[in-house]
């Protein structure tokens, strides 16, 4: 029995995997600073595993307390994937592979590996990114931009005359206050960013490419795009396991 760990900026996806199927999963937040404390809180009653899988871009320290609790904890090693210039027949855009985030490469992995089509694959996170695929495997490339918290808290923190609170309630209508000014604005800047991409993608309406969507805001936006996304929320962890059985 394998543990998956998936370690976004604010979130961590987890997932016990045996015989090519996940058993059990969840999903915590953490604070870096309170790290080891988060993982004994969500993790510490989980059956022994045989392996632990690890896909981290919230960087080295927290990695080093996810390393020393796993060793403490069970006595075992975690194992990394990192990302490369393909996989199968799947081809990074990349020049420099090692500057995209692993979680984005390992659902692009995972999407790839099951659907062998045309792709765009958006991740909704602390940060919103979009990759497209084509239907020889080529990634297209990517963007990244600010995920609805992160555009919300920017436009608050750096504006002196906006004294709202935050909310995260899915809507792209037009407000009749500032709060739902903020909050439906981000959601239609996001929304509007994943549409057009894949209208971009589809010169012809049988050319549409499979559209996968995933993260912790994932299942806010989906509803407000206009195109179908199948909702995958551990295609990282799917993509973690295949690049793990393809190292060995």
């Amino acid at each position: 029995m394998k543990l998956l760990l998936d370690i976004g900026n604010s979130s961590v996806n987890w997932a016990l995997e045996e015989d090519d199927q996940f058993t059990l999963d969840g999903a915590f937040r953490y604070d870096k600073n309170n790290f080891d404390n988060n993982l004994q809180d969500n993790l510490s009653l989980l059956q022994t595993p045989t392996k632990v899988l690890l896909a981290n871009v919230a960087g080295n320290k927290v990695f080093a307390s996810l390393d020393a609790w796993v060793k403490q904890q069970w006595q075992l090693e975690c194992w990394q994937p990192s990302v490369s210039e393909k996989f199968n027949q799947l081809k990074n855009s990349y020049n420099n592979p090692q500057e995209m985030g692993i979680d984005r490469w390992l659902a692009m992995i995972a999407a790839w590996e099951k659907h062998h089509v045309a792709l765009c694959i958006v991740g909704c996170g602390t940060a919103l990114t979009i990759d497209s695929i084509d239907m020889h495997g080529n990634h297209l490339g990517g963007y990244i931009i600010p995920g609805i918290e992160l555009m919300q808290q920017a436009l608050i923190t750096k504006t002196e005359c906006i004294n709202v609170s935050t909310n995260k309630h899915a809507s792209i209508d037009y407000a009749q206050n500032t709060q739902a000014a903020i909050n439906n604005g981000a959601f239609f800047a996001a929304t509007a960013m994943i549409d057009r991409v894949v209208m971009n993608l589809s010169d012809k309406p049988e050319a549409l490419p499979k559209c996968v969507i995933f993260g912790g805001m994932s299942g806010l936006i989906n509803p407000l795009l206009k195109d179908q996304f199948e909702h995958e929320p551990n295609i990282v962890l799917s993509g973690l396991l295949i690049a793990h059985k393809g190292s060995s």
